[in-house]
């Protein structure tokens, strides 16, 4: 199984297809982004319908940047994928402000290659500093 690749892919079907990307997920998925408070989309989602709904508060206020894959380091293990790399030029719709976003990713995939766990660490200061009105 070829855990990077699934991953871009799955990237790739969240922009252009919502929808289709959910097919990658498991029905008990679990997703972990844990933020300042002021940022309303932070926290901790258990289910595919409640990862739908991060996303969905996620899209009233952010808008996604660009991830430069080549750039980023990855280390596999069996089933699990980490990626440390960097979000470029996201956006905080509610201040307008552009910013990078440094992250390390903990994803997990299931024996199918689905994910069923996607744990982020992001620069809470970034991401904090771009949603500070």
């Amino acid at each position: 199984m070829n855990l990077i690749h699934t991953v871009k892919q799955y990237v790739a079907a969240l922009k252009n297809d919502f929808e289709g990307s959910l097919s990658f997920l498991v029905d008990d998925m679990v997703w972990i982004n844990l933020l300042p408070a002021h940022v309303p989309f932070g926290g901790e989602y258990v289910g595919k319908q409640e990862v739908v709904r991060y996303f969905m508060q996620m899209a009233e206020t952010f808008e996604l940047g660009d991830y430069a894959w080549d750039d980023f380091d990855y280390v596999e293990s069996g089933n699990t994928l980490v990626i440390v790399g960097c979000e470029r030029n996201g956006k905080a719709i509610p201040t307008g402000k552009v910013f990078d976003l440094a992250f390390v990713w903990v994803v997990k995939f299931n024996d199918d290659g689905k994910l069923c766990y996607l744990r982020e660490h992001n620069d809470t200061a970034a991401i904090g500093d771009a949603f500070k009105l």
